[in-house]
This record gives structure tokens, C-alpha cells and sequence, in this order.
């Protein structure tokens, strides 16, 4: 039997980083009896590769069965995919991922052209059906869904560590980056996220796997960059301190650390987690934003970041509390906040800090409302002002609650709001442009000009956001710029075309000319 398993990620680099079907594969050589009987292959496809294109990769493989990996950002496109192969072969289609719920399925038309969806992780469904396919069988149900009390599945060390086994292969080490899973589930359930996929409770690998596939991944392979992709990597605050301490008797002993990525909420960690986070750092004091000079590319995720080894992102989302109970996100302690945020300061840690344009309930006020009293906490740091637009994620509850909160989004991916109730589509088609000035001076060696010229001239953050957009428009160099031309611009423009179509020695020139 000949299996194909598909990945259609953002880019092409992503590929190298994301592992759900590596994961299967492990999982499907351990405890797949008659594994042997398969043929197994991997494709991998950036999601700007026409579906055309795509099909023609998979009929040469001539599969039996094609399993997709489906994300926010690849769903139609793997739908079009499977319509398009039905009239080719009888191969098998099968989707699994986060966009895969019953919620999503049962939205589908009468008629899918997909044989078998797995709800849920997978790893046991999805052996399951293989199973059933190489001994001929095919009665089972279309949705599958794992029984998280079984044992293999309940202790997650019972899922192969696709670094341990050898299961994923050297070229994809080639940019010396990779992600690690140390647990899975979230104490939240936001109402705009998928990633909690309602499992009753957080589960953890053990702390000697975690161990091993560090020790793995920075000593033997020697990556440049580790991403833990956690929902709240401090959720079990002394086993992170652990994993913490763990990585500095590394840096102890002379290894070289990679950039470490981790994600967690301020209400999470105490200032003994913070100052191990400091002392995994190059060098004791950093202030980049005074030292590095601006450039015309993004610099925030590297020049910005150096000699931190650790970049701590945290979701802050919005100051609105009305927003913020909508969405089902716990509102913001404001005592708690600034003590985290001194802490911060403190131990001179970088923070990637993360807002979301276009919530329910959000005005153009309440937004820039939030960013005034957020902006200030930036002043002599590092820090990263992580701005996104809302997507409504397939099979999230927010997708399911649009009408009442009178959402529109783009109807496709990454499904970007465009209005809500009380945020009209041009306030945020404004607000993206505003967003995109802000993020390209603020996330820059630019920093301290913006805090000197709000000083001086006496204004908001807001009025010179918007003297500067004008600025930038009244000056025919960037009548064709993204920023001038389209009606709105998104979080993959702020975050990396603006640093080129808007040069910083004109933005220099700006901040400091006469107002």
C-alpha cells in the first residue's frame, strides 16, 4: 500500500520546521503491526504552489492513500486538491489537523469529496484506519476520534519523539531550526483558537524525554534556533524552571545555546523563572534598540534580539475587558501586569508581547485606547510589539458566533476580519495602516526617536501614527507602495515588506524635521 502524507504550509520555509506528519510516521513505524507493508512518502508544498501543481506531485507517487495536514491557512486549498485527484484515481483522502472538528465537517457540502477526517490528535485513529486499509477493510466510521484514556495516547511518552527515533530526516535539520512539543493542551479555551482542541486537561511528555531531545537537538545536531510551541510553556511553573535549569548547566558547561522560543502569560511565572531566563542570556546588559543601527529590512527578530538566547512571547490581546470576556480570555490585571513587566525590566529579558486588531466588541478607540497605555512599556527595551489581525480559524467557536458579534471576514484563508458590530471595515482597514507605521518604527533601532518625538511635540502615540501615514503619503516616492496603494495591509506586510518600501533614513528625517 502506498501512502502520500501532504503539509501546504505558509511558505516554503515552514516545511522544514512543522512535524505533524513526521509525528504519524513515528507513531505509525512503533505500533503499526504490519508497517512493513507500506510505502511511505512525505510531500511537502508552500501554500502559494497551485493546486494543480500540487496533484501532479501526487499522482506521481501513485498513492493508495493521501492524508492531509490541515491548517487555517491550507483548508480550501487541500479541499480542492482532494476534488480535483477524485477524478484521477480511487486513492483514499484522508484529513486530520486543528481545522478538523465536526463542527467543521458537518459544514461541508452533502457530498465531500473526503473518505475518513480524524478529530482530534490522531496519532491512534490514524493508525486504526490505516490498519483496517491494508487488510482490505473500509467500513469504518468517516469522523474518527482518539480515546485520550488510552494509554498510548493518555501518556504521551507513548508517542515516539520523531527526533529520538531518527524519524525525521537530516535535510530537514538543513536550516537549523526545529520545534519541540512538551506538552499538550491549554487551560483556556479561547474562543478564537483551535489549539486546546477541548482536551479535558494538560498532558506532559516527561521531563527526561524533554532532556534528551534538547540535549539531542543542541548538542548533537546543533540547531540555531529551538521553538517550544506550547500553549503556556510555564502551565507547570517548577518543571519549566527544571527545563530551565537544565539549559543552563548546558551554557555552564560551554555549549552554545540556539534561540529559544517559548510562549506563557504573565499570571504564570514568578521573578525566580524570569531571572533563570536572564541568566540564560550572552551577556548580563542588553539594549539593543540604542547600539544596532536601522536598516531597511525587519530587524526586530534578530538584530533587535541579540545575546538573549530567550525570546518569551506572551498573548496580552487587548485592554478592553468587554473584548477580552467575549472572546473568553481572562481580563488583564493591571496590578499583576506591571509587576510582570518590572520584573522584565528588571532582569533585562526580551518580550514578545501580542495584541490582536479587530476583537469583538473593539473600536477604533478602544483600540488605540490599549495601544496607548501598552506602547509606553516599550520605553529603553527590547521588547517586540507582536500585532495581529483576528482570523476566524474553521471549526473555532468564534467562527460559530460571526453573526453575533456581526463579524465579516475574508471568506478564505487566513479568513482576516474585515468588520465587526462595532468596528467598521474602514476604521479597521485604517487601523491596519496605523498598525503597519507603528510595528515598522516601533519593532526598529527607530524606537527612541518615536518615545523623543511624542515628548517633545506633546502628542499621543495615536497623533503621530497619523502624521506620519500622511507624511507618507503626500510624498510621491511611495504613491506605489503597498502601504499608499492598498485599502488595507496585513501582520505579514507590517512585519516585513513596510521595512522596505518605507526607508529608515526617511523616517529618521521624518521624526526629526519641525513639526
Amino acid at each position: 500500500m502506498r501512502l502520500v502524507m501532504v503539509n501546504i504550509y505558509p511558505d516554503g520555509t515552514m516545511a522544514k520546521y512543522l512535524l505533524s506528519s513526521y509525528v504519524l510516521l513515528a507513531y505509525l513505524e512503533k505500533y503499526l503491526p504490519n508497517y512493513k507493508e507500506l510505502s511511505i512518502k512525505v510531500l511537502n508544498f508552500s501554500r502559494e504552489t497551485e493546486v494543480l501543481g500540487i496533484c501532479e506531485q501526487i499522482g506521481e507517487e501513485n498513492p493508495d492513500c493521501v492524508a492531509y495536514s490541515c491548517y487555517t491557512w491550507n483548508i480550501e486549498k487541500v479541499l480542492g486538491v482532494v476534488r480535483m485527484l477524485k477524478h484521477r484515481s480511487k486513492a483514499v483522502h484522508v484529513l486530520g489537523g486543528p481545522e478538523i472538528t465536526l463542527d467543521m465537517v458537518w459544514s461541508l457540502p452533502e457530498t465531500p469529496p473526503v473518505d475518513y477526517y480524524i478529530e482530534g490528535e490522531g496519532e491512534k485513529s490514524f493508525t486504526c484506519l490505516i490498519s483496517h486499509l491494508l487488510e482490505g477493510r473500509n467500513h469504518l466510521d468517516t469522523v474518527l476520534s482518539d480515546n485520550n484514556t488510552d494509554n498510548d495516547t493518555a501518556n504521551l511518552d507513548g508517542i515516539p519523539s520523531v527526533y529520538l527515533s531518527g524519524t525525521l530526516p537530516d535535510n530537514l535539520y538543513s536550516r537549523q531550526q526545529a520545534f519541540l512539543e512538551t506538552q499538550r493542551g491549554c487551560r483556556y479555551r479561547c474562543r478564537y483558537c483551535v489549539y486546546h482542541k477541548h482536551l479535558p486537561s494538560i498532558r506532559y511528555y516527561s521531563e527526561s524525554r524533554i532532556i534528551a531531545e534538547l540535549d539531542y537537538l543542541i548538542v548533537e545536531k546543533q540547531v540555531m534556533a529551538i521553538r517550544i510551541f506550547d500553549a503556556i510553556f510555564t502551565s507547570d511553573l517548577p518543571r519549566a524552571k527544571r527545563i530551565a535549569r537544565h539549559l543552563l548547566g548546558l551554557k555552564n558547561s560551554g555549549i552554545r545555546l540556539p534561540w529559544i522560543y517559548w510562549e506563557f502569560t504573565y499570571r504564570d511565572v514568578d521573578e525566580e523563572f524570569i531571572s533563570l531566563v536572564a541568566s540564560l542570556k550572552c551577556k548580563e546588559s542588553i539594549l539593543n534598540t540604542a547600539e544596532v543601527a536601522p536598516l531597511d529590512r525587519p530587524q526586530h527578530y534578530s538584530d533587535l534580539l541579540k545575546d538573549y538566547t530567550v525570546v518569551n512571547s506572551v498573548g496580552i490581546e487587548s485592554f478592553n475587558e468587554e473584548s477580552l470576556k467575549a472572546v473568553r480570555r481572562p481580563r488583564i490585571d493591571i496590578r499583576k501586569f506591571n509587576n510582570f513587566m518590572a520584573m522584565a525590566k528588571k532582569h533585562n529579558v526580551a518580550l514578545k508581547l501580542d495584541i490582536i486588531l479587530g476583537l469583538p466588541f473593539e473600536t477604533f478607540y478602544s483600540y488605540f485606547q490599549s495601544l496607548e497605555e501598552f506602547i509606553p512599556y516599550f520605553e529603553n527595551t527590547d521588547h517586540i510589539l507582536n500585532i495581529h489581525l483576528l482570523s476566524i480559524l474553521p471549526g473555532s467557536e468564534l467562527a460559530e458566533l460571526c453573526k453575533t458579534f456581526g463579524i465579516e471576514d475574508s471568506q478564505e484563508a487566513p479568513h482576516t476580519v474585515l468588520s465587526t458590530s462595532s468596528f467598521s471595515e474602514r476604521d479597521i482597514m485604517f487601523s491596519t495602516k496605523l498598525s503597519a507605521v507603528l510595528s515598522r518604527i516601533l519593532n526598529s533601532p527607530l524606537r527612541g526617536s518615536f518615545f523623543q518625538t511624542v515628548e517633545q511635540e506633546g502628542w499621543s502615540f495615536l497623533q503621530l501614527l497619523v502624521i506620519t501615514l500622511d507624511g507618507i503619503r503626500a510624498n510621491p516616492e511611495f504613491r506605489e507602495t503597498r502601504l499608499v496603494r492598498d485599502d488595507y495591509v496585513d501582520d505579514d506586510y507590517w512585519n516585513g515588506e513596510i521595512y522596505r518600501e518605507i526607508p529608515s533614513q526617511w523616517l529618521i528625517e521624518f521624526l526629526r524635521r519641525e513639526f
